[in-house]
């Protein structure tokens, strides 16, 4: 008996297995000595043929919880299934493991947004829509399937003319995957590899538009994290295909670049294409789609594919869990936002930091910050273009570059997150935190305040060289603010995290500064999280790659507003939800907004 009944029965609950925790040597198999069906011969949990690690037989386990909780590395956990889905599923990769429901449609002429959390299926849609991977629809086991197989397994209703084009090849795919390394052995320079895999002709016009000019000389290995996201899209978006699928465009982008890709996926869109988009910044999301599909359920359990919504709706049903066409509520706690900008006074307040005007000069670039000071307890956020010198100056303040003239006086012990993180440590996340911030991970404190919020206890005992992008970007934060300090200089914190991730972090790092009594400096391109995140505002402007200066700081609401101004768009605040949502150029609000000289949202 799997399902749990009370009148009337609500979920199938299903056992899941997290191959990375269970740790069979240490624990001795206790969840399989504990289950009580074992004990009468049934074997339902029993050790996998190749790892010896556990797996439970899901359609004889009764979900009784038992080995859930004597799992000493919380390897089990039992899922709440909704009743709802009666149908198998899509793809699965195991007794114990994902399991995906519905697919997106893809719709030409469309740009469709795509939204959910990090483990949810996102990328399991994209290689299935893309024929990387066959789907399943349950049967885990075959390992020899087939397009045949697929047909006669799942019933894929509107999505079996889409396969079988796909099946013929009339069908052409472009992808750009969230993962950047394909091009890191190419010799060829980046000019050489965009003329090469060019099919539209359109090189030298994506060269302009995604600010490649400076790059085509180099390989790929040498270009940062935002050049390879640029020069990925370009690779894509030059393809003569049907279908693009865009995974994760906005990693390591400003704001501007970002906004420009509305732009770029928009031109696609009217050429008759079909686009899919999967992106964590929701205001850029909002701003670029035309229609949204949800993904929602478990993390590493099962994944949802939500049926086609408006973008408002859209993004407001996956904030608000709540799908009033399906009748589902997936989240207990609706994800919202302050309505209101509150301003704070610094009047009688210590400052911690204080520096006069900053010089720095590069082969090519010069950077000039002007006079300005940062308070005890503040979070001041830093907005500007990639290339303006955001990095170099907080750099700067941790002491890692000198200035070429002027001076910082930071009158604080300093903690320091760098935008670049890599997996070169060679230990344990554990081991990592503690070296990093030279403090024992024990402390009740930091486990309730940093650990549990950020979801990386279970890391703890795994490897730095094993970590995901996501998790290495938490257990970064993590280290960051384990330290001691009384200032922190954290460098885009919202990288590679999905939206709950990103609205989380920006809590935490709040909550981190009230309780330390500490201060923050934070480097930012989202702007809801920008939103969250600050108290007041550095802008950084000039021209990217050859010089940059500072304007502020500000409080925010100004800040903000300066800031929009430059990059020639207003926000306002949903309704229902309060998140940021740009205003389509030269909307009524958009109009009246200007008008009124308020760029960042309307006055209460």
């Amino acid at each position: 008996m799997s399902k749990r009944t009370a009148g009337k029965q609500t979920k199938t609950r299903i056992p899941i297995v997290d191959l990375d925790r269970c740790q069979p040597a240490t624990c001795g198999h206790v969840c399989m000595k504990t289950c009580p069906l074992n004990k009468k011969g049934r074997k339902v949990i029993y050790p996998d043929k190749v790892h010896k690690k556990a797996r439970i037989h899901s359609k004889k386990c009764i979900a009784c919880g038992i080995c859930v909780n004597v799992c000493p590395t919380h390897a089990i956990s039992m899922v709440g299934l909704p009743v709802e889905l009666k149908e198998k599923p899509i793809h699965q990769y195991g007794e114990n493991a994902f399991r995906l429901y519905g697919l997106p449609f893809l719709p030409k002429g469309k740009v469709v947004g795509l939204i959910g959390a990090n483990g949810i299926g996102k990328t399991t849609v994209l290689n299935i829509l893309s024929g990387k991977t066959i789907p399943n629809g349950g049967e885990y086991e075959r390992e020899d399937l087939t397009w045949k197989d697929m047909f006669t397994t799942l019933d894929l209703s509107l999505h079996r003319s889409y396969f079988n084009s796909l099946k013929n090849g009339k069908i052409k795919i472009a992808y750009k995957e969230q993962v950047l390394t394909d091009y890191l052995q190419e010799k060829e320079t980046i000019h050489e590899v965009l003329l090469r895999e060019d099919e539209l002709g359109n090189t030298k016009e994506l060269i302009k538009e995604l600010q490649l000019e400076t790059l085509l000389d180099k390989e790929f290995k040498h270009l940062s994290g935002g050049e390879r996201q640029r020069f990925s899209i370009a690779v894509a978006i030059s393809k003569d295909a049907d279908v693009y699928f865009i995974d994760e465009p906005g990693n390591f982008l400003d704001v501007k670049q970002r906004l420009n890709l509305s732009k770029l996926f928009g031109k696609l869109a009217k050429k008759n294409k079909s686009v899919l988009v999967v992106e964590h910044d929701i205001a850029i999301l909002d701003y670029l789609s035309d229609q949204i599909q949800a993904l929602w359920g478990t993390p590493h359990a099962f994944g949802v594919v939500s049926g086609v919504k408006s973008v408002k709706s859209g993004i407001n049903a996956y904030l608000t869990g709540r799908l009033k066409e399906e009748n589902i509520t997936f989240r207990s706690k609706a994800i919202t936002f302050q309505r209101v900008v509150k301003e704070r006074t610094w009047v009688n307040v210590p400052i911690y930091v204080k520096f006069t005007t900053l010089w720095k000069k590069f082969d090519q670039f010069r950077l000039k910050v002007s006079p300005g000071e940062v308070y005890k307890g503040e979070t001041l956020v830093i907005l500007g273009e990639n290339g303006i010198g955001k990095t170099t100056f907080v750099k700067m303040l941790a002491g890692i570059l000198q200035p070429d003239r002027g001076s910082a006086n930071v009158m604080a012990q300093v903690s320091y997150k760098p935008q670049f993180i890599t997996r070169d440590y060679k230990g344990t996340v554990d081991e990592f935190i503690m070296n990093f911030a030279e403090r024992y991970t024990g402390e009740k404190m930091l486990k309730q305040n940093f650990y549990q919020p950020l979801g990386i206890e279970h890391l703890f005992d795994k490897p730095i060289t094993e970590l995901s992008g996501g998790e290495l970007q938490r257990v970064y934060i993590a280290a960051c603010l384990t330290k001691r300090a009384d200032l922190y200089l954290i460098d885009e914190p919202a990288a590679f995290l999905d939206v709950e991730e990103r609205i989380k972090v920006a809590r935490i790092i709040r909550n981190a500064a009230k309780l330390y009594n500490a201060s923050v400096i934070a480097i930012e391109h989202d702007m809801q999280i920008a939103d969250i995140l600050g108290d007041r505002v550095l802008l950084f402007l000039g021209e990217p790659g050859v010089r940059g200066f500072t304007v502020g700081p500000f409080g925010k609401r100004d800040g903000m507003n300066e800031f929009l101004k430059t990059l020639d768009i207003t926000f306002r605040r949903d309704v229902e939800t309060g998140r940021a949502r740009i205003n389509k150029h030269s909307s009524r609000l958009d109009r009246e907004q200007r008008e009124s000289g308020e760029f960042f949202f309307e006055r209460y």
